[in-house]
């Protein structure tokens, strides 16, 4: 057990009373200098490394050597420092955790393996969300679009999945996991809410499935000058019943981790339900409490940023003092769009894979995280099945009546938001900023409508109701155009001063009499 001076030397006396009462593990981690995962000569043990229980962390002493308390039925991990990298198994998931099997003999002695790695200030990850595969065709699916997509085309130093990984069909993690796989990189994965054993007794079991895989569903990881931390935040409330939210032992695991990380470093949480209400309405998807007490635990550290999926849209947020957010700067949560798209649905494309458009009218696809430092990172949007420049989708009438007013066109920037700027002419008239609206995407309305029009329902799962956009903008045809063909030409800027275009022609005549 750790003794009172060691926690309050690490600065963690609160974590280490709360666990005086477990048993004792204890072990070494060490510098894995032959990659065959044990200690053997020569392979000395790494100081000032972070391991912890899920709610206690501790540091490792000179000699690499840890000791801290479990329930004899915890996992205990390694919280992979900058420059170091864990294992992986066939299936490149991170092998950087131990699980304890209940009713095993205690103390249990468990040493966790690292090998060095260079790991620059700048840096790729790669972003999936919702997968969310409920049959072996959709893992198919899966594979020959999203995974297509990235593979040989990235120079990412690993990737994550945020949740939903299948759709309540823990089987068809194994099959997922190897496609996930081929793109050779260290992975990833949070739980989300169709991922859980559904007739587990509480909370607590309802991961079980899960971590069966993966390892503990709260952990945490360094890479370059960022601390990523994985947030199992579903809370099971029984059955498909959930809420988002954090249970006291993940609060005092953010609480210490913090405490041993240093105050500048990027600090970027991931999740799967989003801390603000997907639904405009504002019913609590989150709870609230446990959101202010997030927002006073980060309030005064200067770099946060934050992930999630679980919408099956795409959403920049940016909290500030409206939202009890008290920080320095905004609070940015990205909420990646579903690699799932529409769950699989809709009308096949050419290779007859649905189109899974998203409810907001975004393609699905992924996401790729540029870092640098201690800044927040460059969040690029890659649909799955268009080119990465496809980041406007462009609405506009076929036809419009000669001298008609205020026909609107609508430009869709997938990843957009207040912080972009997005602007159109008409043929070779001057520019003109659009106006950004929160409404139906009516391309998305359209082919939704469509579904409701035929003669017999076409095999397979339904678009689903649209919902609102929160990247859309509108704009208006100028009424003196002259009749023949005109075109549309939509620009999006974004933050970084990357110009995105689309362009649609529009074709003015007299009104049939």
């Amino acid at each position: 057990m750790v003794s009172p001076r060691t926690c309050v030397a690490l600065g963690l006396a609160l974590g280490c009373l709360a666990a005086a009462s477990g048993a004792t593990m204890h072990g070494v981690v060490f510098d894995d200098r032959d990659g065959n995962g044990v200690r053997g000569p020569g392979e000395p043990g790494i100081a000032g490394v972070a391991v912890s229980n899920g709610t206690d962390v501790v540091l490792t002493d000179a000699q690499g050597a840890y000791e801290l308390t479990a329930a004899d039925d915890a996992t205990v991990f390694v919280i992979k420092p900058r420059g170091w990298r864990p294992p992986v198994d066939a299936q490149n998931l991170p092998q950087f955790y131990h699980r304890l099997i209940p009713g095993a003999a205690l103390p249990v002695a468990a040493d966790f393996p690292l090998q060095r790695s260079e790991e620059a200030d700048a840096f790729r990850a790669i972003v999936f969300t919702d997968p969310q595969p409920a049959t072996p065709e959709d893992v198919d699916y899966f594979k020959r679009t999203v995974i297509a997509s990235v593979a040989g085309s990235h120079d990412a130093a690993f990737g994550v999945t945020l949740g939903d990984i299948v759709s309540d069909r823990l089987d068809l993690f194994a099959p997922l996991n190897a496609e996930v796989a081929r793109l050779g990189l260290p992975w990833y994965n949070l739980n989300g809410n169709h991922d859980l054993n559904l007739d587990a007794p509480d909370d607590r079991h309802a991961t079980a499935g899960f971590e069966a895989v993966y390892g503990p569903s709260t952990y945490a990881f360094h890479h370059g000058p960022v601390l990523f931390v994985a947030l199992n935040d579903v809370r099971f409330l029984g059955g498909p019943r959930y809420v988002g939210g954090l249970r006291a032992d993940q609060f005092a695991f953010l609480e210490n981790l913090l405490r041993v990380t240093p105050r500048d470093e990027l600090v970027v949480l991931m999740m799967h339900i989003p801390w603000f209400y997907p639904n405009p309405s504002n019913a609590e998807t989150f709870r609230a409490a446990d959101r202010a007490r997030l927002f006073a635990l980060l309030k005064d550290r200067p770099n946060n940023f934050w992930l999630s999926g679980h919408t099956h849209y795409q959403r920049h947020v940016f909290y500030g003092p409206a939202d009890g957010w008290q920080g320095a700067q905004p609070l940015h949560e990205y909420n990646v769009a579903a690699a799932s798209g529409s769950f699989w649905g809709g009308p096949p494309d050419a290779s007859g894979i649905p189109i899974t458009t998203m409810w907001d009218g975004t393609p699905h696809g992924y996401a790729i995280l540029s870092f640098n430092g201690v800044a927040a990172p460059v969040a690029d949007y890659r649909p799955a099945r268009e080119p990465a420049d496809h980041q406007v989708g462009l609405y506009a009438p076929a036809v419009a009546a000669v001298h008609q007013g205020y026909v609107s066109f609508f430009a869709n920037v997938f990843n957009g938001h207040d912080g972009w700027k997005v602007e159109a002419r008409l043929d070779d008239r001057a520019w003109g900023d659009l106006r950004r609206v929160i409404e139906w995407d009516p391309a998305y309305a359209k082919l939704y409508l469509a579904q409701d029009t035929l003669a017999v329902p076409r095999l397979g799962r339904r678009l689903p109701d649209p919902t609102v956009s929160y990247h859309l903008w509108r704009g208006y045809l100028p009424a003196d155009l002259a009749v023949g063909k005109h075109q549309i030409e939509v620009s999006a800027t974004d933050p970084s001063g990357r110009i995105f275009t689309a362009v649609r022609e529009v074709r003015v005549m007299e009104p049939a009499p």
